[in-house]
């Protein structure tokens, strides 16, 4: 058969007509990410804030499905159910709904390649992650509070939502032969009770919180001495089961995040001692297969995955030690969860790096790395170029016998400060706050009191009032964990990040005999307004619901002694003060 092409004045045979209407007919490229929101790595942003991604094409109504966003602090995987992400024209969007984000949590998303137009698929799909912003009056000067009792030799605490009613509970990992996850409630105003207990493997020491069958709950993970990691599923009211153990090397460090980027979430663990890291893959329902294996330095103490490249996926992070010298190394992902391409940089001055946490410290929107070095004491901060480099010499003081590190924007200013757990066995321990000015510069001097050998830390707003509160296990015979609520008093810090006046204030601070006032400066209070005494094991020792006024005297004569806090609700929030009663 012979074709004729139009205005063509010789005939071609059906093969070389087929190949040059091939290439002279316009082939439209497949689409292409132009912009997201909020952006990679930003630090501040609105609990309500949706995450958008444009294109450079419109998109298909199925590409809804393309757009995975994760909370680890409530909820899991939100775009599900009933309230999924939508395609409109170029943009691909999540608004959360039906509630916020919580404060100063970090949000994880995926776009995969199920986002396509008319022209095909994306070629190459994107990880990220973006803190959100924080409010209320907190401004890192955290109260004296309750240790809620918890296993024995609680080792590694974790906040989230697990029984789905909006506030965060707590999770403790007891690190004892027989070993087991303590779940105790929260009321909403950040006192816990209840006795669950969750088996896992022997001499947990390291529990997260992640919905790894992303069915729009918390599931828990942990890292177990006894080579392990053990996974136990969440109903969604808070009662988790299941036996998966997945066999690992001795003392397993773990992440996890969607390292292969295909919208679920993967684990990602490193020894110990021996070098090995191992990348378990997701099935998607929470389901683990091995999928690849590699060897870097001999000792690890800490790890952490980020996106520290800038290309879309998940880095990993590590630290080590030994004869090669002590520093981060951080291994680059191809996309697909294979991990290489290994890069370096010291840390400390020869000193045991045992915690490691990622974060844009400098405000430049990329992920900085540091870590707490027990030998000389101190925090290492190294800033990133944009490309997974990073240098600096900057060396942060902080307390003695330190054992955990983590980022949280505690003074609500718009950028991560740093905390320290330091404790020594059988001795009261602090935790040091210092305070970031933006740019990545820390100082300070401000510490709390937590309790008997603090091990790890976790931040989140459990009293509900729009700041991070702190959270420390205790490892004891006795296990507890310190909470300590976040509040506006003075700082005790030598650098003060904002200007704060407090609208509750109580004088004297020191109660005795004399009469004890307190005094409100902000909006109407209200019809609804309470007023409330709470001794410092979290009970309410006294209570008015109706005549709050705004100022007053409040019946301190009775008390027995230790701190008191009290607390004003009113329509436009809460507003705490405190005062000893010796």
């Amino acid at each position: 058969m012979k074709y004729v092409y139009p205005n063509c004045p010789f005939a071609l045979g059906s093969s070389l007509f087929l190949v040059l209407m091939a290439r002279l007919s316009p082939v439209q490229a497949q689409p292409t990410i132009t912009a997201i929101t909020p952006a990679a790595n930003a630090r501040s942003v609105a609990r309500t804030a949706p995450v958008t991604a444009t294109f450079s094409q419109p998109l298909t109504a199925a590409s809804a499905a393309a757009l995975k966003v994760y909370s680890g602090q409530r909820g899991g995987l939100r775009t599900r159910g009933t309230t999924p992400a939508t395609v409109s024209g170029n943009a691909l969007s999540f608004t959360p709904a039906p509630y916020a984000f919580q404060s100063g949590e970090t949000v994880h998303y995926t776009i995969t390649t199920a986002a396509s137009s008319s022209s095909g698929a994306l070629a190459r799909p994107r990880v990220g992650q973006f803190t959100t912003a924080v409010s209320g009056t907190g401004n890192g000067n955290f109260q004296p509070g309750a240790d809620p009792a918890v296993g024995t030799f609680a080792y590694d605490v974790a906040v989230g939502d697990v029984d789905g009613d909006g506030d965060l509970d707590l999770l403790a990992a007891n690190n004892a032969t027989a070993g087991t996850v303590s779940i105790r409630l929260n009321d909403g105003s950040g006192t816990f009770s209840g006795g669950q207990s969750v088996s896992v493997d022997n001499l947990p020491n390291k529990v997260l919180l992640a919905d790894v069958d992303a069915d729009g709950d918390l599931d828990l993970l942990t890292a177990n001495d006894n080579s392990s990691v053990s996974i136990r599923l969440n109903d969604g009211s808070g009662t988790f089961s299941g036996s998966q153990n997945i066999r690992f090397n001795w003392r397993p460090l773990l992440a996890v995040g969607d390292v292969d980027a295909d919208g679920d979430l993967d684990l990602v663990m490193a020894a110990a001692n021996g070098g090995e890291v191992r990348v378990d893959l997701n099935n998607g329902s929470g389901g683990f297969s091995q999928y690849s294996q590699t060897f870097v330095s001999y000792t690890h103490m800490g790890m952490s995955l980020g996106d520290v490249d800038n290309d879309g996926d998940l880095d990993l992070l590590l630290t080590t030690e030994g004869a090669l010298g002590t520093k981060v190394e951080t291994l680059f992902n191809d996309g697909t969860g294979n991990f290489g391409n290994l890069q370096s940089v010291p840390v400390g001055a020869g000193g045991s790096p045992n915690s490691l946490a990622v974060g844009d410290v400098d405000g430049d929107g990329d992920l900085d790395v540091l870590t707490s070095n027990v030998n000389p004491t101190g925090v290492s901060v190294r800033l990133n170029n944009g490309r997974g480099v990073f240098s600096g010499t900057q060396e942060v003081a902080v307390g003695s016998n330190y054992a955990a590190l983590t980022l949280g924007d505690v003074d609500a200013d718009g950028d991560l400060d740093l905390l320290t757990t330091n404790g020594a066995l059988n001795s009261v321990s602090t935790v040091s706050i210092r305070l970031n000015d933006g740019n990545g510069n820390f100082s300070g001097t401000l510490e709390a009191v937590a309790g008997l050998h603090s091990r790890r830390l976790a931040l989140g707003d459990v009293d509900g009032d729009g700041d991070l509160d702190l959270l420390a296990a205790n490892y004891n015979q006795n296990g507890t964990v310190s909470v300590r609520l976040n509040g506006p008093g003075a700082l005790t810090s030598t650098f003060s990040p904002r200007a704060t006046t407090p609208l509750l204030t109580v004088a004297p601070t020191v109660a005795g005999t004399q009469p004890l006032r307190y005094a409100y400066a902000g909006a109407s209070l209200g019809p609804a307004a309470t007023l409330s005494l709470h001794s410092a094991d979290g009970k309410r020792v006294w209570l008015r619901t109706t005549g709050v006024s705004a100022a007053g005297e409040l019946p301190a004569t009775g008390l027995a002694p230790g701190w008191y806090w009290v607390r004003l609700q009113t329509p436009t929030g809460r507003f705490v003060a405190r005062f000893y009663q010796p």
